[in-house]
């Protein structure tokens, strides 16, 4: 059994799950500050679902980009957890998995979220990197890319897909089909500038 923490946005979550099954999934519209209630939705979801922590085989955790602050909270409490409970970790991308959740779409998939002073990060499916960009810029980009399917985080795109629920679900599920191992003692957020 696995836990995945998502915390890049205003939307948080936590999902325990294995390759078969959906034991638990919170999120939460974030009601408090991440770092006063992230481990005790953790510690609640254990206790609601009798499950012992001792049964966790891994942890993952979604380093970016998105809310900074949101972002070093889940780090640091996944790597906690990693340690304390001496299991692996396992790390996923923002842009990434919103994109993953489409994967069977068969034309062009475009992730964007807003990162704050007028600016985006984008990427396309089956680029490597992502990019940072004015948001004017990115309609213009955007232009060229007729028929698209595009994915977005707090920004007013027309016909695009709003997201509004946490990554943490398919995030590890991304991390289980990509085999996203990380070391626990390099893992930090990705920050943008």
């Amino acid at each position: 059994m696995y836990l995945s923490i998502d915390t890049f946005s205003d939307n948080f979550g936590v999902a325990l799950f294995d390759e078969e099954k959906v034991y638990g999934y919170r999120e939460y519209l974030k009601p408090k500050p991440f770092s006063e209630i992230l481990i005790v939705e953790i510690d609640s979801m254990f206790k609601t679902l009798e499950i012992d922590k001792k049964n966790l085989k891994g942890v993952m955790v979604n380093i970016g980009l998105g809310s900074n602050t949101g972002l070093r909270v889940g780090v640091i409490t996944a790597k906690t957890l990693s340690y304390t409970l001496n299991i692996p970790i396992y790390a996923y991308k923002t842009l990434d998995v919103m994109i993953y959740k489409y994967k069977y779409f068969c034309g062009n998939v475009i992730a964007v979220i807003n990162i704050g002073k007028s600016m985006v990060a984008y990427k396309i499916k089956d680029q490597e990197h992502y990019h940072i960009k004015k948001f004017e810029e990115f309609l213009k980009i955007l232009e060229d890319f007729k028929n698209s399917l595009v994915i977005s985080k707090n920004l007013n795109i027309e016909n695009s897909i709003k997201l509004k629920t946490s990554l943490a679900l398919e995030g590890g599920y991304f991390c289980l089909e990509n085999k996203n191992l990380e070391n626990l003692y390099l893992l930090e957020p990705i920050y943008h500038d």
